[in-house]
């Protein structure tokens, strides 16, 4: 992951402190839950253009599909919906077609990022089936300091992301910016319409937008005792689609949200303490109509039309979240981690939900004990209880064992995992054309149950001086899966000549199995290797598509093998360093139920790095690079699956600056 580290540093990132896989702080190696991290410094050398290239080029475990839609992420076979994304431990609100919008995030404002694959229900509840990605936000440990990466690139590709850290008496703030723009792309003129394949369409395969995001975090340490945090953020984007002789596309989209959060630190005797944290987000998702459109909808018996220069909303999503919990050292063999949780999610949506309204709230409470039952072997048990307004009670254990032997670890864990369906699953109802595909009514559905799922793994980890790999395999059987299922057309939607009409549906029943590969290895001083391998089998049953009801068919848009690599170089010099890295990433064929599968491909990009030493508060890093060095370009029709979003070969300058007053 890291270009250029020293062989005797190795050791800082092994002894770097993860927070996720148990909720409470561990060193790296020592971690009773195995957790990948992706370090500051990774993300810094890779000078990814979006949050999701950075992911998926570090990470061979998560892969995307760019869209208008969201960024389409999944985890070992899962999707969006079963992977829970946090930022310091809190959930992140603010989905487009339920996938997470990885534009609200600031990557100049991000200290680390933690993986945990599997189930992770017993500790953080709904949503955490395939695993958790918890985005750990930059703390100034200095008086003063500034970091600023501007990316400019092809395709009007503009990127600033900049974070100044301040530190006052006992008053510590990092204030954090964003800005993104892209002109977009198209890879392809053809487009089905009407089951016929047709040239000369206007669609974009990448949509040009522009977003940015404004964001505050203050932290108070007011004794020695108590902590006080408060955080704030306010986000806007832009979408402009291409109206075209197929598409009647009225309107562009527009999302806006904002969210405030406050917590505080109490620590007891010893290395106890408690925690309180209590956080509203807001996300609004919005129509900038540039042509008239005359709706299905009525009022006042009055069909409604729409107007260019409007702004129409169309879904506000607001989640209140209120954590507390307590951590409790009793003598050196044992760690008891407590804690109740009440989240509310609430939906406003004009003419797509009965009343235009809905909600849901859980209420659950967790307790984890870890016992160091000998000095190399930890064991960890945990359990929580989560009432869901709509589907009642649920329980979720886990149990992980951890033995260590020499430059070994190796773990074990079991975990039963747990969603509820979201707000849109149970309520909402809209028709859209996405991708250029076809007209598609989607249904809610409040008879919808809770998904569960089983979850094993074993996992063998080595920690050497030059060479660090990890092997883990794994089984996951998840039921009741929700997934939109193709329904019959009703009448009136024929007569609203929507071809398509999809419902939200409990599935029997699903199952993955697959195995995680990691490896960094450093022969020299100047040299560093680094990938890794992911395969994955997800498999369901999947009623109503013309098949038997009881085979297991590989799961929609899931690809078996997904690969990265990186290469790294690098020498000082007297006044000047310089740095070349190489990174690769594969992914099989992506299979889907209907339509066509993705094609197999794979991307390189090479990045150099030059920086100026010798100076003592300042660090200038000059970046030259090309993505796609080898030009893949998929040019898959409009209205059918296609592999990758990428324009073909471009390329790019950024300047890194930061500046430190200690």
């Amino acid at each position: 992951m890291q270009e250029g580290k020293k062989v005797e540093e190795l050791s800082v990132r092994l002894d770097e402190v993860v927070v996720t896989g148990t909720g409470t702080e561990h060193y790296l190696k020592d971690a009773p839950v195995q957790t990948e991290v992706l370090t500051r410094k990774a993300l810094e050398q890779f000078q990814a253009r979006s949050m999701e290239e950075l992911l998926s080029g570090l990470s061979a475990s998560l892969t995307f599909h760019d869209g208008d839609m969201g960024g389409h992420i999944q985890l070992n076979g899962l999707n969006n919906d079963y992977i829970l994304i946090l930022i310091d431990g809190k959930r992140m609100n603010g989905d487009v077609g339920g996938q997470n919008d990885l534009n609200l995030l600031n990557p100049a404002n991000i200290e680390r990022i933690e993986i945990v694959k599997g189930a992770a229900s017993s500790l953080y509840g709904s949503d955490a089936i395939a695993g958790v990605i918890n985005i750990i936000t930059r703390k100034s440990p200095h008086k003063m300091e500034l970091t600023s990466t501007s990316r400019v690139g092809e395709y009007g590709d503009v990127r600033e992301s900049a974070s100044f850290g301040l530190s006052v008496g006992k008053i510590k703030s990092v204030t954090g910016v964003n800005f993104r723009h892209t002109d977009g792309w198209q890879n392809t003129d053809l487009q089905w319409n009407q089951q016929q394949l047709k040239p000369g369409s206007t669609l974009k395969t990448m949509n040009r937008s522009t977003n940015y995001t404004l964001s505050e975090n203050l932290e108070w340490q007011v004794n020695d005792q108590l902590q006080l945090t408060a955080s704030g953020s306010y986000y806007e984007r832009w979408v402009a689609r291409s109206h075209g002789q197929w598409s009647y596309l009225a309107n562009d989209f527009y999302y806006r949200n904002y969210g405030f959060a406050v917590g505080g630190k109490y620590k007891l005797g010893g290395r106890n303490y408690l925690t309180a944290d209590l956080s509203y987000d807001r996300y609004g998702y919005f129509y900038d109509y540039k042509l008239q459109e005359v709706t299905d909808y009525f009022m006042e018996g009055n069909r409604i039309t729409y107007f260019p220069g409007q702004r129409i909303k169309q879904s506000i999503q607001k989640q209140v979240l209120g954590q507390a919990k307590g951590v409790f050292y009793f003598g050196e063999r044992h760690i008891l981690n407590t804690g109740i949780e009440y989240l509310y999610n609430g939906l406003e949506s004009p003419h797509r939900i009965d009343g235009d309204r809905a909600s849901v709230y859980t209420l659950a409470a967790y307790a984890q004990e870890e016992w160091t039952a000998r000095e190399n072997t930890v064991v960890t048990v945990g359990a929580r209880g989560t009432l869901h307004k709509e589907t009642g009670l649920n329980f979720s254990p886990k149990v992980s064992v951890l033995y260590k032997w020499s430059d070994f670890n190796l773990r074990a864990s079991y975990a039963m995992g747990y969603k509820s369906p979201t707000v849109k699953e149970l309520y909402y109802n809209y028709i859209a054309t996405l991708g250029g595909g076809a007209l598609t009514a989607y249904h809610g559905n409040k008879d919808l149950k809770a998904q569960t799922s089983q979850y094993a793994s074993v996992g063998l980890e080595y920690a050497g001086n030059k060479w660090q790999a990890s092997l883990t395999g794994y089984v996951n059987l998840l039921r009741h899966l929700i997934e939109l299922v193709e329904i019959n057309l009703t009448p009136e939607e024929k007569l609203e000549e929507i071809e398509k009409s999809k419902e939200y549906r409990n599935l029997t029943r699903a199952r993955i199995w697959g195995v995680d590969f990691t490896f960094n290895y450093q022969p020299t001083k100047d040299v560093t290797l680094s990938g890794g391998y992911s395969f994955a089998d997800p498999k369901a049953q999947y009623p109503n598509q013309g098949i038997n009801y009881m085979e297991y068919i590989p799961m929609d848009a899931t690809s078996k093998h997904n690969a990265t690599f990186h290469a790294a170089w690098q020498h000082a010099w007297k006044r000047y360093r310089l740095g070349v890295g190489v990174y690769g990433r594969y992914q099989s064929t992506r299979r889907y139920v209907k339509d066509n599968n993705a094609d197999a491909f794979q991307t390189w990009r090479i990045n150099t790095a030059h920086t100026c030493l010798g100076m003592k508060r300042w660090t200038m890093t000059l970046n030259v690079g090309v993505d796609n060095v080898f030009n893949y370009i998929d040019r898959t029709p409009f209205g059918y699956n296609r592999a990758t979003t990428t324009p073909g070969r471009n390329f790019y300058v950024s300047a890194l600056l930061k500046f430190k007053n200690r």
